[in-house]
């Protein structure tokens, strides 16, 4: 998204986070429309806001360490290409 936010030139918070939810999809677009109504919460009025209650709500815990972890076993089993390909799937 902030890749978006570039290149179209948005740097209004408010229009971040009516962007970014045009995009939210399932669980999390319920999730939203909760957020959204939720009165007694008050509503989300920065960008950093948004992303702190997403990755909050959906983000796992130790995501991080695991992914740091695989990343410190992977070993090339295969071609360079194959290793090449397995690193970029964990880097994701």
């Amino acid at each position: 998204m902030e890749n978006y936010f570039r290149a179209e030139g948005i740097m209004d918070d408010a229009v971040k986070v009516n962007t970014a939810s045009m995009f939210l999809i399932n669980i999390v677009l319920l999730w939203w429309r909760g957020k959204t109504t939720d009165k007694i919460q008050g509503e989300i009025g920065t960008w950093q806001e948004f992303q702190c209650e997403l990755k909050g709500q959906f983000y796992p815990e130790f995501t991080e360490e695991e992914a740091r972890a695989m990343l410190q076993g992977i070993t090339q089993r295969g071609t360079v290409g194959e290793y090449v390909l397995e690193f970029k799937k964990l880097m994701l």
